[in-house]
């Protein structure tokens, strides 16, 4: 009797195709989990280095003025036309944004669908491509300001579960990775899927792409390496797992000029692997040994790469590698609440106390920093409310506020410059610079575009 169920259940599950009337699966839950042997990294005598990041230095909270007579220099402002992963680029940092700089708001669309909590947001060919709770995917043309596409991939048993995706846009194909472990690729150009497929673990991690693969990460800190034109598994590695869970996820970074990646796991592991020969350059253990087990929670910023500086930002300290070896070159005791900056000389970062700081890329030394509200009113702090980003854009530093509030700073010595609210429903979304234009979603699911 076992044997023709078993012989039932297989007919009906090769009977599941695509649906030929819209291309897309009858039901997602369908897909096969993909548990093919797959070429693995080898990790024989594997040494984890320990970093010592409990430092015996005090957090740093002073306002430091810059020396006299010093004069900071940035690079020139970069114009970008397209915003095509999470953080924009693969070493996940832009110095320097080019932006016409008026501030003035030119143009506001309808109400999009609504986005959830991780708001990964792209923009491709002056398209915003964003996804609902429910998974759907939509693109928002600027040109037109109307929708001109909505896609959702999951059917009737994913119907009430709340989706996460993970999106990035490489060679007109847009690829999706979610919290249910499907992964699949749509092309933007004629509107269908090309392929999909079912890993069986929730994803959960930036996604970057290059010329040969497709990186992410799944819950369980295992680092997968895909064919972006077939979906099948190229290598995969398992990192050390931790049981709980953050609002740290899995974070990739590449060095392109080395060929190589960059993964910092929610165990507080980091990875140099090449991935050309798929080797192993060294490992970074940034939680204790002396810890058992889950005994402490592991959180950072997002990694950050300038030429062969590598930052990155923990709970309670910054601090700086070479790329190439895996040295540390400094650590400041600071507790940064946001991605930081790096340009070629200087590092900006948004401290926990309210500290705007200026460190030498080099040596880690302060160089100046700055409460950031010292020069505005007690009553106009309060709806200011929580600072969300950090951008640099026509050499300002510029900070944004959860309620919709942008606040200029000189990046030469920290100078409050001006404070403006340039959104009455509040910033839900982070701030990018495309083609001159500042770009932001707010509170009401609205997409707002400043010149």
């Amino acid at each position: 009797m076992k044997f023709f169920l078993l012989v039932f259940v297989t007919l009906i599950i090769s009977s599941c195709s695509f649906d030929n009337k819209t291309g897309i699966w009858k039901d997602a839950s369908n897909i096969p989990v993909d548990d093919r042997a797959v070429e693995t990294i080898g990790a024989d005598n594997l040494k984890k280095k320990y970093e010592d990041i409990f430092t015996k230095d005090k957090i740093f909270n002073e306002e430091i003025d810059l020396l006299e007579n010093s004069i900071l220099k940035l690079e020139s402002p970069v114009k970008a036309n397209d915003w095509l992963e999470e953080y924009g680029v693969k070493n996940n940092n832009i110095s320097n944004s080019s932006y016409s700089g008026y501030k003035g708001l030119i143009s506001k669309s309808g109400k999009l669908n609504k986005l959830t909590r991780n708001r990964n947001i792209i923009f491709y060919e002056n398209n915003l491509i964003s996804f609902d709770h429910k998974g759907k995917i939509f693109i928002y043309s600027l040109d037109t300001k109307k929708k001109t596409f909505e896609y959702n991939f999951y059917k009737k048993n994913f119907k009430n579960f709340k989706k996460e995706l993970y999106l990035a846009v490489n060679n007109s194909i847009l690829y999706a990775a979610d919290n249910l472990g499907y992964v699949y690729a749509i092309d933007l150009k004629n509107r269908s899927l090309v392929w999909a497929k079912n890993y069986g673990v929730p994803f959960r991690s930036n996604l970057k792409i290059t010329k040969e693969q497709l990186l992410l990460a799944n819950q369980d800190n295992v680092i997968y390496a895909i064919n972006p034109n077939t979906g099948d598994k190229d290598w995969q590695f398992s990192t050390s797992l931790t049981f709980l869970k953050s609002d740290f996820m899995n974070n990739f970074a590449i060095d392109e000029n080395k060929k190589n990646i960059f993964f910092l796991n929610t165990s507080g592991e980091l990875y140099s692997i090449n991935r050309l020969d798929r080797k192993i350059n060294w490992v970074l253990n940034f939680k204790s040994s002396s810890f058992a087990g889950e005994a402490a929670l592991f959180l950072s910023q997002p990694l950050v790469i300038k030429n062969n500086n590598l930052i990155v930002s923990t709970e309670k300290t910054i601090m700086s590698f070479d790329s190439s070896s895996g040295v540390r070159n400094w650590l400041f005791a600071s507790n940064p609440i946001l991605k930081p900056v790096a340009t070629k000389n200087y590092i900006y970062m948004l401290s926990k106390n309210n500290l705007l700081i200026c460190l030498d890329n080099t040596t880690g030394k302060v160089l100046w920093s700055k409460k950031i509200f010292t020069n505005i009113e007690r009553k106009k702090i309060k709806k200011i409310g929580k600072i969300h980003d950090l951008k640099i854009a026509n050499n300002e530093l510029n900070l944004f506020s959860k309620n919709g509030y942008l606040l200029s700073f000189s990046y030469g010595d920290g100078d409050f410059n001006y404070l403006k609210k340039i959104s009455k429903n509040g910033i839900s979304s982070k701030v990018i610079f495309i083609k001159n234009n500042m770009l932001l979603i707010d509170n009401s699911n609205k997409l707002l575009k400043f010149n």
